[in-house]
Formats: C-alpha cells, sequence, structure tokens
C-alpha cells in the first residue's frame, strides 16, 4: 500500500504511545458504539478535540477559544485519547475537530467519531482534520472521514499534491442567510457588484463570490472533491468542490468545512471561523448564546478619519445633512500641518487651528470619541511604518496623540493607522498606552475581534474594529473611482444598519469628510434610516472605545449550563462587579420560558429568540426548560 509523508508536518507529541492505543481500540469498539447508543446527551457546550499533550495556550487552540468567547459559547478542550474511555466521563455530543492541530488521527478515534455521530452528536469537521495517520501518511485513496463529511476528499492516490488547490470561494444561496454574512460580503457574478437589497434577490445556483476590502474576490487552500455531496451544500468552488456543508449521519449531524479556519484566523482573517462556529453552535446544536451586545441591541460605529485641511469645509456640509443629529461617532485626527498628498490643501495643523480646535470641543460636548489617526503625517507616516522604522514611527504617534488630547482634553482611548498600515507590533504598544480600540483593515467582515497577525494574537484586552465593506472599498471615494452609482451605495448602507439591527451585532464604517460630499444622498438616506432604528430601539450608536469597554468586562462573565432533572438545563453566570446588560439569546424552537432562580433579569421572547438580560446583580441562575424536540 503506497503512503506518502504529510508535507510540512512534525510528530505531534502523544502521550499513548501507539501500540497501546491500537489495543485499546480493539478493546474498546464494541463497547464504544454500545455506549454512545445508549448514552445520548444533550449538548450543553462545545467540546475541541486536540491531540493529547497538546497545550490548551497553543496558540491554534487559544485562536478557537476566543472565538467561542468573542461569539458567546462555552467551549471546553479535550484530548482525543478522551473519546477511546468511554467509561471514563461524559459524551461530548457537539465536537469540533478543528485544523491545522488534528492533521493525524488514528484509526481508533475516527472509529469513535464516526460512533458519536451515528448515536446522535454534532460534529463539526474542518479541512485538513484527520487527513493523515499517525505516522503522517496519507491514507491512499481518499481521507478516511470521507464517509462522515458527505463526499469523497484527501484523494492523495489520484491526485498527489494536486489534490490541495486554491480555489474562488462561493456562496450557495441557501446558505447566505444561515452562514449571516454581512452587507458587501458577497459579490454577484452577473453584475460584478456586491449583493443589496436593492437588487433582485439571488435565484437558486446564481454563483456569489466571497469577497474581501481591496482584494475582491477571495481564493483559499481547499481540498479538490469528487461526487455529489449528500447533503446540503452551503460553500463551493471549482466545479464540484464542496467547501462547506452539513448532512445528517444516523442520529446526529455533521457540518464539514473545507475551509483551513485555524490558518486563516492565525492571519488576520478570522471571518469564517467565527461564522461557522456560531452557525454550529447556534442554529445545529442549540446552545444559549451570551451576547456579544449590551442589551443584546445592535449598534454601528461611525469612524471619522479627518486628516487634511478639505475636512474642514466639508464638515460644515455635513452638518446640513444632519450628521451631528445623531451618534455618538469615533472622530481620528491626524494632527499635523502636512498630509504628503497633491491637492490635499495640507494638514489640519490642529495645534495652530482654532476654527479645528473648535469642531474638537464640540465633538467632546457631543460625547463622540476623540482619537489619534496615524501619525502626525498622514501619508508619510505610512511609508514610515511600512520600512519597519519603529522607533521613528513612535515618536510619531506620540506627537500626533499629544496634540490630540491637549485640543480635546481628554485621554486618548482610540487609535486607526492611515493608508491601513497596523504591523503587528503597535498593537502591544498601544495597550501600553491605555488604548484598547484599533482600527482595523484585517479580520474584514468581522464585529470587533482580538485580532491575530503573524500567527501571534494581540493583548487579551485589545480590540480590533476590522471596517466594513463594500464588496473591495471602504470609502466612498474608492467607490466612486470604481464608478459605484449612488443608490448602490445608498442601499448598501441602509443594509448595514438593518443587519446590525436583526442580527444584535456591531460593525464599524469609516469616511473623510470630503468623501461623504461625493455621495450625499446615499448619506442622508443613511441617516435618515439609522434614526428610525434608534428611536424605535432596534439600533444604538456606539463608538470603539465604549464597545472595547463592555467587551472587557464582558469577558470577566464566568458562566456555564448544565443538566438538570426533570428536560431541562440550568444556566448560572457570575461576574466580579456586576451583570447588568448582560444578555443571553437562547433558540425558542428548542426551549420554553426560561425560569429565574436566582438573580434579577429580563425575560422576554423577542421572534425565534429569547432574551434574558441580566439588571445590576453578580450572580444569576436560571432553569431552561427543553421542549419536547430538543431532547
Amino acid at each position: 500500500m503506497a503512503t506518502a509523508a504529510l508535507p510540512g508536518t512534525r510528530r505531534l507529541p502523544w502521550l499513548l504511545g501507539l501500540a497501546v492505543l491500537a489495543a485499546l481500540a480493539a478493546a474498546a469498539t464494541f463497547a464504544l458504539a454500545a455506549w454512545w447508543r445508549a448514552a445520548p446527551t444533550v449538548p450543553t457546550h462545545l467540546t475541541l478535540l486536540v491531540p493529547d499533550g497538546l497545550s490548551d495556550d497553543d496558540v491554534r487552540v487559544r485562536a478557537w477559544r476566543d472565538a467561542a468567547e468573542e461569539t458567546g459559547f462555552p467551549l471546553v478542550v479535550r484530548p482525543a485519547s478522551s473519546l477511546l474511555r468511554p467509561l471514563a466521563g461524559e459524551q461530548a455530543a457537539a465536537v469540533i475537530v478543528p485544523d491545522s492541530v488534528h492533521r493525524q488521527m488514528n484509526d481508533a478515534l475516527v472509529e469513535a467519531l464516526q460512533a458519536q455521530v451515528e448515536a446522535g452528536a454534532a460534529l463539526m469537521l474542518v479541512h485538513d482534520a484527520g487527513i493523515a495517520d499517525l505516522d503522517g501518511h496519507y491514507h491512499p485513496v481518499q481521507s478516511r472521514l470521507s464517509a462522515l463529511a458527505g463526499v469523497r476528499y484527501g484523494l492523495y492516490g489520484q491526485m498527489r499534491e494536486h489534490m490541495l488547490r486554491e480555489q474562488e470561494a462561493w456562496m450557495d444561496t441557501v446558505a447566505v442567510p444561515l452562514l449571516r454574512l454581512p452587507p458587501g460580503k458577497l459579490m454577484r457574478e452577473e453584475l460584478k457588484s456586491p449583493l443589496t437589497s436593492a437588487q433582485t434577490a439571488p435565484i437558486d445556483g446564481e454563483e456569489l463570490a466571497v469577497s474581501s476590502y481591496a482584494y475582491g474576490r477571495l481564493r483559499y487552500p481547499v481540498f479538490v472533491t469528487e461526487g455529489a455531496f449528500a447533503g446540503q451544500r452551503l460553500m463551493h468552488g471549482e466545479g464540484s468542490t464542496v467547501l462547506a456543508g452539513v448532512r445528517q449521519a444516523g442520529r446526529g449531524q455533521v457540518l464539514f468545512v473545507n475551509l483551513p479556519l485555524t490558518y486563516l484566523k492565525l492571519r488576520t482573517d478570522g471571518f469564517f471561523m467565527h461564522s461557522f462556529l456560531r452557525y454550529f453552535a447556534q442554529e445545529l446544536v442549540g446552545l444559549p448564546q451570551l451576547s456579544a451586545m449590551p442589551d443584546a441591541r445592535g449598534a454601528l460605529v461611525m469612524n471619522w478619519h479627518i486628516d487634511s485641511a478639505r475636512a474642514e469645509p466639508a464638515m460644515e456640509k455635513l452638518g446640513a445633512l444632519g450628521a451631528f443629529e445623531q451618534g455618538p461617532y469615533s472622530m481620528h485626527l491626524t494632527a499635523g500641518p502636512d498630509v504628503d498628498v497633491p491637492g490635499d490643501g495640507g494638514g489640519i495643523d490642529l495645534a495652530h487651528n482654532p476654527a479645528m480646535q473648535a469642531w474638537v470641543k464640540r465633538f467632546i460636548e457631543r460625547g463622540d470619541e476623540v482619537g489619534s489617526h496615524g501619525g502626525w503625517i498622514h501619508n508619510g507616516f505610512g511609508r514610515l511604518v511600512e520600512t519597519q522604522s519603529v522607533q521613528a514611527s513612535v515618536e510619531l504617534i506620540e506627537r500626533n496623540s499629544a496634540v490630540v488630547q491637549k485640543a480635546s482634553g481628554r485621554t486618548v482611548r482610540e487609535y486607526s493607522a492611515p493608508t491601513g498600515t497596523h504591523p503587528a507590533w503597535v498593537t502591544p504598544w498601544l495597550r501600553e498606552q491605555g488604548i484598547h480600540a484599533y482600527y482595523f483593515t484585517g479580520d474584514i467582515g468581522m464585529p470587533p475581534t482580538r485580532s491575530y497577525q503573524d500567527g501571534q494574537r494581540s493583548p487579551p484586552d485589545m480590540w480590533a474594529f476590522p471596517v466594513l465593506s463594500y464588496g473591495p472599498y471602504a470609502a466612498f471615494e474608492e467607490a466612486s473611482a470604481a464608478g459605484i452609482p449612488q443608490d448602490d451605495v445608498a442601499a448598501w448602507l441602509v443594509d448595514v444598519a438593518d443587519y446590525c439591527a436583526q442580527q444584535r451585532t456591531v460593525r464599524l464604517v469609516y469616511f473623510h469628510p470630503p468623501g461623504i460630499a461625493i455621495f450625499p444622498d446615499a448619506f442622508s438616506r443613511w441617516l435618515r434610516h439609522t434614526r428610525r432604528l434608534v428611536d424605535t430601539g432596534q439600533l444604538r450608536w456606539t463608538t470603539m472605545a465604549a464597545h472595547a469597554e463592555f467587551a472587557n468586562q464582558r469577558l470577566a462573565v464566568d458562566w456555564s449550563v448544565e443538566p438538570e432533572a426533570g428536560a431541562a438545563l440550568r444556566l448560572a453566570a457570575q461576574h466580579p462587579r456586576t451583570l447588568r446588560s448582560m444578555s443571553w439569546l437562547l433558540p425558542a424552537s428548542r426551549y420554553g420560558q426560561p425560569a429565574l432562580l436566582a438573580g434579577d433579569a429580563e425575560i422576554v421572547r423577542e421572534g425565534a429568540q429569547w432574551r434574558i438580560t441580566a439588571r445590576d446583580v453578580a450572580r444569576l441562575e436560571l432553569r431552561l426548560p427543553l421542549l419536547a424536540a430538543a431532547h
């Protein structure tokens, strides 16, 4: 039987030798299947299955733990050998087998996963998980997990190294509402423009390409698949290649994701890890979710980059459009006298410009957050950072922040990099200055996140605010240069507001004041729409610093879900100070009306969800009755 070593991998540290595992597998095979059939359990958390001996602090494991924290689902990390000891602990009812960390897997573990799913468990199988055996060899025909995935992949014997190819990512129309992609994330093939609600709805089978700021349509390294997918396809690549799909398997379900989620997360593209994790935990497993938003209410961040003399007359015009009747906003200034861009009329020279100083005072009076936009010279600073002149860059950031702080009379708590230049060293340095929130051109499409750059995470209380883009465009100037009609821009902005309100999430959009003058009608229509959403309590404006402060308070919530007698679960939560405004969302199709056992909370049914919002208490306990179909 021909095999080949897996390129670029090393032997993983296993606590049990191969001989011991083989003996254990032989003895446990029938016990495993019988135990899974006899002991189905109601999921109370996600289980991340990792190789034995892999530390919880491994950056790849940390990425999944962060994703679970940020999306709001309890996650437990368990060693692979725990599935081979069926009498030693609880059944894992909702399992994630991640890529990158779990390339190598023995036959006993493959059989255990199959038995578990057949008995009723949910499995999220990601990319190269289990693609090789413990010696790093591929199966000569196909991945041993092909039957679980529902499609043939890992076709080494047939394709050799070409079994893994870079392909464009296309979304099946059925998946658009399931995966909750934000407006502007999908490009239409026929119109070659991002999808908006102003266009005719996509028809079944229409090609919708995944896109990102500056890059346009995205390509990912994926396994070529063969054959019809035995389930509901969600994403696809070239030809019939399946990039994601969900299927029934026995009494259980499998979500197969043929995208390297861990690899992408560590390289400033965490969108799909978070999206699929939420879909798996909430839609397939039905777990309670700790909302990322205060009171589980959607919000918008409007981030202004005020970096040239042309901003001053533009802001006067924006006042006439009603821009300052709402907010608060995140206002970021480049304070120096030069911009280094011909035709921009110089910088704002904040230290010697009484008119701009008056604007800053007005921002503060309105409750806006005044932050720092790079360092002193807008484009020149960007080029300096790109050349890795760290000390010179730091001096310019400090100089810019000092002038902004003096003009506002407030500590600078937000930062945005000019031209999107934000190398990894900047983030921990900002943390040392007391800044916890920064604008980011990575992780496009995501809500605020603890971003990973160069394979490492930023400090745990630092929040990147990815700019939301309209396909490859984020600023009005870019959309105008590409010939995007004003009506399309207006539709996208309205869609963004509706998306944040309906999905109870937050996104950042950014503008240069002069750029808004390019699409004044689109901007005015958007503000009229947000006013209605705010007035009806569906949406709020927030700032980067305010949301980062809440996000860090939320990280201190200690909560869990445990089974309780009488077809119910018990949710318990506590916080060192207060749980006020912390909210949990539960699918009403799975749970009856929650009952308060301890603490104080508002419990309401809102559409297809129960919302539980804590009042000013440090501890909360609730009984969550399961409906008949859920157990």
